[in-house]
């Protein structure tokens, strides 16, 4: 399979690390020069699917796009989810943790990326990054956390294994931990027993310990030639 993103972390990451999870060769495409994907590989590809975006994932004459699709796909195609065994319950669970996750994701960009008019200059992100720490971070932590004392269950779907859903939320933790540490404030996680013992759950599964050695894991969160002030 080709999986298909820019060179940083991004909506990239949670891709990456089910591929090493599944212990699944693929070819990962990273682009670094705007032109590669605008220019050539997004035409090419507008041929099979006039939706393409990136991420995306090439299986064969298969061509899925948008985040969440491009996990769920991942997520069956690799036999991580195995929904079709554990019941319909735990795929509508996985879709919304998804949905959630991608508002976390959402609210940092609003942060990160001045194209929203929010944070406009580097400053400008300094002085707006404590407040996204201090108060929408929790306000999506508590969610989640709700969300798993209710499922009683050790990962955000289930208690033997990580789903698709888990890959993306590990990844928004874990960015949002690198923030908070590098402007010497206090884990995000801190009042989330719960996420935090998810958080330390999965980077400690065997499986993923190729990934976090591996080169796409020190890759920059975000795009500094978007104008982010996070890399």
């Amino acid at each position: 399979m080709e999986f298909g993103y820019w060179g940083i972390r991004g909506l990239g990451a949670a891709g990456r690390m089910m591929f090493a999870y599944a212990g699944v060769e693929y070819s990962d495409v990273q682009y670094t020069d705007p032109n590669e994907w605008f220019g050539v590989r997004k035409p090419e590809l507008l041929k099979v699917n006039p939706m393409i975006n990136l991420p995306y994932v090439v299986d064969g004459e298969v061509v899925i796009t948008h985040s969440n699709s491009v996990l769920e796909y991942l997520g069956d195609k690799l036999g991580i989810d195995g929904f079709k065994d554990d019941g319909e319950k735990y795929r509508y669970a996985n879709a919304q943790v998804l949905d959630e996750v991608y508002d976390l994701r959402n609210a940092l960009m609003q942060v990160v990326y001045p194209f929203h008019k929010f944070t406009r200059t580097a400053e400008e992100f300094e002085e707006t990054c404590p407040a996204h720490l201090s108060t929408k971070v929790p306000a999506h932590y508590a969610k989640l956390e709700a969300w798993m004392a209710t499922r009683g269950t050790k990962f955000l779907v289930r208690d033997a294994s990580p789903t698709s859903a888990d890959f993306h939320a590990f990844e928004m933790l874990d960015q949002h931990e690198e923030i908070a540490k590098k402007r010497g404030a206090p884990s995000p996680l801190a009042a989330f027993p719960k996420l935090r013992a998810f958080y330390d759950e999965f980077k400690g599964l065997p499986r993923l310990a190729s990934y976090f050695a591996s080169p796409s894991f020190t890759l920059p969160m975000n795009s500094a030639g978007a104008g982010a002030w996070i890399v």
